[in-house]
């Protein structure tokens, strides 16, 4: 049986991140290996990344952001604007 977290995209960055409702707390205890699995608006990216992470260009990474919450961004480009992803948008982590 897979663990599950619900949310949703609560604002988008000044870079056009996703910045969701799901705080540092909700996944403190989750992998932060492949396994993990975050699903949004059609989409889905692999495992929580640190913040300082150096991914390269155009990779989408999650990763928990300086607010504390969970964020969702494609290096260098916005996602938003690419993918067409606006607020309340539904987010699921799976493990």
């Amino acid at each position: 049986m897979s663990n599950q977290i619900e949310g949703h995209v609560a604002s988008i960055g000044a870079n056009g991140g996703l910045i969701t409702n799901i705080s540092a707390d909700q996944i403190a205890h989750i992998p932060r290996d492949d396994s993990v699995r975050i699903k949004f608006g059609g989409h889905e990216t692999l495992g929580i990344f640190p913040a300082n992470h150096n991914q390269p260009e155009a990779t989408m990474v999650a990763s928990l952001g300086a607010g504390g919450f969970l964020e969702i961004e494609i290096v260098g480009i916005s996602l938003s604007e690419m993918l067409g992803i606006r607020t309340n948008t539904p987010v699921v982590i799976d493990w």
